[in-house]
């Protein structure tokens, strides 16, 4: 009878053995998954996990019920499996702080290593910045790295603090340094890689012009061709790994340069021997100011016709110019300058009756206008009003929109406004035929039928 007794005990202690490390053993797993994986940054993972743990923590009180009964311990497995919430709990805590505790010492590491690439680069020490990158390579890129320290206030990662009074971290010379000596032994993708981030951050400082020409230099040493023509990322690409700097494709480098340095960036663009590509064009007609501008892409052999045409944004390049006038003429030094751009537009080609929409030029400059004049604060100057009267008679012949002569709508919707005309135009010629349409005799009076 003690033998069976003490069985019993044993087995009883077991099963609450068992159930108390229940919890505490999923918890660990879970946790362990959770800082391995990316749930912490995914939501699609971290739903995943969170649905695994409510699933889990649901069904063991359950499990522990059957398998006491199955044991004839309830009560130690119920018990057990409850009481091991605790040290379940504990579990998760030490491993978050185990995660936190590493994820601290990582971030320092990268701080220091980033501070000495950082100190390198304003010394202009090349083999500095080389040995520096050296340690980064397992946690940035190059271009990456370059980014980084090339930028004004904190990194988005928090790896580099925020210089004081916003001071730049690396003057724009040294960062020139930087990017060359990052650039040495490089695949030619990542030197272009490099280079697009440098050229990224010499846009937010808005350098002069001599810096945009040294980088036309430095990417004309990166290429594969030094004579070609074509200012475009060498294929395939890099991958996104020049953080905040990195450019999704060839227009992007026309676009940087054209907002940034406008007519002069174009020209210093045309002299290094570069020419444009069908994407860049649109990007390319956008930043420029003035028709002196203008003349000296025409002179490069720019395709204007096909750049005016080009879809930009779900619109026409030359339908977005006329739209941006009204706000480049309240924002610019010298409206009369856009006034002869846009009458040079004309006389190179553009269209004026050609639409999209259903607007013409006319429309779409007007219609920006009166948009721009509610959200105005002041009255115009009279060298605005004087401009802005120049672009509307040249895009408004005889004070009125020209009648539509092309449209760059395609084909199925020319269709469906040919069917809507021709319905419109068939129900208007049946209302007017029933309208005019004479009114039907009476009918005859029937004979008077003879008596017998």
């Amino acid at each position: 009878m003690d033998g069976t007794v003490d069985r019993t005990a044993r087995q009883r202690r077991r099963v609450l053995r068992r159930w108390l490390l229940a919890y505490p053993v999923v918890a660990l797993a879970l946790s362990i998954y959770a800082v391995a994986t990316s749930a912490r940054t995914d939501m699609g993972e971290f739903l995943l996990l969170a649905v695994v743990a409510a699933g889990a923590a649901l069904a063991m009180p359950l499990l522990a019920l059957i398998d006491g009964a199955r044991s004839r311990a309830i009560g130690p497995a119920v018990g057990g499996c409850l009481l091991g919430v605790v040290p379940a709990l504990l579990v998760v805590a030490c491993v978050t702080a185990a995660d936190q505790a590493y994820f601290e010492h990582t971030m320092k590491m990268q701080r220091e290593r980033m501070a000495g690439l950082l100190d390198a680069s304003v010394r202009g020490d090349r083999d500095g910045v080389r040995a520096a990158m050296a340690t980064l390579a397992d946690e940035y890129d190059p271009a990456h790295a370059l980014c980084l320290i090339g930028a004004a206030g904190r990194s988005q990662d928090w790896v580099l603090p925020e210089p004081d009074g916003g001071a730049l971290r690396v003057p724009t010379a040294r960062l020139f340094d930087a990017a060359e000596a990052l650039m040495q032994d490089l695949p030619r993708a990542q030197r272009q890689a490099v280079l697009g981030a440098l050229l990224v951050r010499l846009s937010e400082r808005n350098e002069a012009i001599g810096y945009l020409r040294g980088w036309l230099r430095l990417w004309r040493d990166a290429q594969a061709e030094r004579a070609s023509r074509t200012l475009a990322f060498a294929q395939p690409r890099a991958d996104d790994s020049a953080g905040d700097c990195h450019l999704d494709s060839d227009a992007d480098l026309a676009r940087i340069v054209a907002d940034t340095w406008h007519d002069d960036g174009l020209r210093a663009w045309i002299a290094a021997g570069y020419g444009f590509s069908a994407e860049q064009g649109p990007p390319a007609l956008d930043g420029l100011r003035s028709e002196a501008g203008l003349d000296a892409l025409l002179a490069a052999g720019f395709d204007l016709r096909a750049a005016l045409r080009r879809p930009v944004a779900n619109n026409e390049a030359m339908h977005q110019l006329a739209a941006r006038l009204p706000l480049r003429l309240d924002q610019g030094d010298d409206p009369a300058a856009l006034a002869g751009l846009t009458e040079a537009y004309l006389r190179a080609g553009a269209e004026l009756g050609r639409t999209r929409y259903g607007k013409t030029l006319c429309e779409t400059f007007r219609d920006a206008e009166r948009s721009q004049a509610a959200d105005r604060a002041s009255a115009p100057a009279a060298a605005r009003t004087t401009a802005a009267e120049r672009i509307d008679r040249a895009l408004c012949p005889q004070g009125r929109p020209p009648a539509p002569t092309s449209s760059s709508t395609t084909a199925y919707e020319d269709s469906l406004a040919a069917a809507s005309d021709a319905a419109s135009e068939a129900a208007r010629r049946e209302a007017l035929g029933s309208s005019q349409s004479p009114s039907p005799e009476p009918p005859a009076p029937e004979p008077a039928t003879p008596a017998h």
